[in-house]
């Protein structure tokens, strides 16, 4: 039977701590009272920089879907403080979600509070800089979490199959990839859009040429993951399918705001044909994971499912490039 683990217990406990502190800062924020730590509310201050790529208010409504899914996501690991299996409890036998999960998480979720304080003061080129910071802590958060299935995916798919997929799977809404990321592709998006707010008012540069720019780089990043996720890691980041659906919504919301039929600029003309890709990509991507998971599905003849969590473990840290 494992022990308990006082310090993973400390660190998912601070994860939780740090999440509700900074949703208590992100609802001050967004009302803006001059009695609290705000001056003005976020979307006042996005009113005020205005660019050719800023979607409509109601865009912004996906911060309440984030937050609701990374709310479950923790309730889901502190659950997991209770449950037991045949080797201990599950959040260490096995600790699917290493500790640098949790870092990266409380790095984030810092940098979250820290990027509401900067925006109200209208510090964009530090914001910029906090919220590509931010970002990448998501990114990091997958990879931990990628990292977890590659070394007990196996184990979980023969003894906790619900588990292995309350962490990964498709339709679930209590689970970490998928959530994490939603949240990794919305920053990622907010980090364009104060690039072009950087790139339009501190710059100089003109609002066309911001927004090409910013959606230039979108493009990129879309194209490059679509090739990542299918062709580089697709072991790894197989059921990983919220990414399409949160640009087309931000794309969608772009189109709302600025798309008009009679006298269309370029700057909306390039986000009709962004938003276009978007779609066919997420189409391609879901029928490529269908028809992956009925012909050649994970962990099929995998020996690690046999093994016990500790033993796993073991073979990891002995071998780093362990093949589940």
């Amino acid at each position: 039977m494992g022990n308990n683990s006082p310090v993973r217990i400390m660190v998912i406990v601070l994860s939780v701590l740090v999440f509700i502190i900074a949703m208590i800062f992100n609802a001050l924020a967004g009302t803006g009272s001059k009695n609290g730590p705000f001056q003005q509310s976020t979307g006042n201050v996005s009113n005020k920089y205005e660019t050719e790529i800023t979607p409509s208010g109601w865009t912004f409504s996906i911060w309440g879907i984030i937050y609701t899914w990374l709310s479950a996501m923790l309730i889901y690991l502190i659950t997991s403080l209770c449950r037991k299996n045949a080797y201990g409890r599950m959040y260490c036998e096995p600790a699917i979600l290493p500790y640098g999960f949790y870092l990266s998480w409380i790095v984030n979720i810092i940098l979250n509070i820290m990027w509401l304080f900067l925006w109200d003061k209208e510090q964009m080129v530090a914001g910029l800089t906090v919220l590509v910071v931010i970002a990448f802590t998501n990114y990091l958060l997958i990879f931990f979490c990628c990292h977890g299935l590659h070394s007990y995916g196996a184990w979980l798919d023969k003894h906790h199959r619900l588990d292995l997929w309350l962490i990964r799977a498709l339709l679930a809404v209590i689970q970490v990839q998928n959530g994490i990321g939603v949240y990794a592709t919305w920053t990622t998006i907010a980090t364009l859009l104060n690039f072009t707010i950087v790139l339009q008012y501190n710059a100089g540069l003109s609002k066309e040429g911001a927004a090409a720019v910013s959606l230039s780089l979108l493009l990129i990043e879309v194209v490059a993951w679509f090739v990542v996720e299918n062709f580089v890691l697709e072991m790894h980041v197989r059921y990983i399918l919220t990414i399409y659906p949160v640009v087309t919504w931000a794309l969608l919301g772009n189109v709302a705001k600025h798309y008009n039929v009679a006298t269309p600029t370029r700057s909306s003309v390039f986000t009709v044909v962004l938003l276009v890709l978007a779609c066919a990509l997420f189409v391609a991507r879901v029928l490529l994971v269908i028809w992956r998971h009925r012909k050649q599905p994970l962990y099929q003849g995998s020996n690690t499912g046999a093994l016990s969590p500790m033993d796993i473990s073991a073979k990891q840290k002995k071998n780093p490039q362990l093949e589940d």
